[in-house]
């Protein structure tokens, strides 16, 4: 196998691993949804929705339809900040807390069944892999970064 097709076998194995095969949609995580919740559950009180946009890097624009989907499923609730009225808070109600547990159980299940099939030996070999792969894309984001703001101040300098 050459490169070119080790590659778009590693991305066809990425998108079966998170449920985004061609054809199918994508699990709501793709969505941010489950990002969302699970940010909420994290802070266990109450967020800004400008909070919700930096911690997720998403427009406070995409917060908004976020959580109007998820208002609309009585997962959250916005209020009004009694400390700052000008404020909106946003809070994960108690159907929210349930159905991140019903998905926490799905999930842990579903990663139990993975373990026990692959084994051990199989089992720490993917997560060694997956952990390297996690941490080259952190670098190349971090790359890609820097190659970005150096784009931006050559083009504000007006040199090429």
């Amino acid at each position: 196998m050459d490169q070119t097709e080790r590659e778009e076998r590693l991305m066809a194995s990425l998108r079966q691993l998170v449920g985004c095969e061609e054809g199918r949609s994508c699990m709501a995580a793709s969505r941010g949804e489950l990002c969302l919740l699970m940010h909420l559950k994290r802070q266990s009180g109450l967020v800004l929705p400008s909070e919700l946009s930096e911690a997720m890097s998403v427009s406070t624009a995409r917060i908004t339809r976020l959580l109007n989907t998820l208002e609309d499923r009585d997962l959250v609730r916005r209020s009004m900040d009694l400390s700052d009225r000008r404020k909106i808070v946003v809070k994960l109600t108690e159907a929210g807390e349930k159905y991140l547990e019903a998905v926490y159980e799905r999930t842990h299940k579903r990663a139990s069944a993975v373990v026990d099939a692959l084994g051990a030996e199989d089992t720490e070999a993917f997560i060694r892999i997956a952990e390297k792969i996690a941490d080259i894309s952190r670098s190349l984001s971090a790359e890609e970064a820097g190659e970005q703001e150096s784009d931006m101040q050559r083009i504000k300098g007006g040199t090429t």
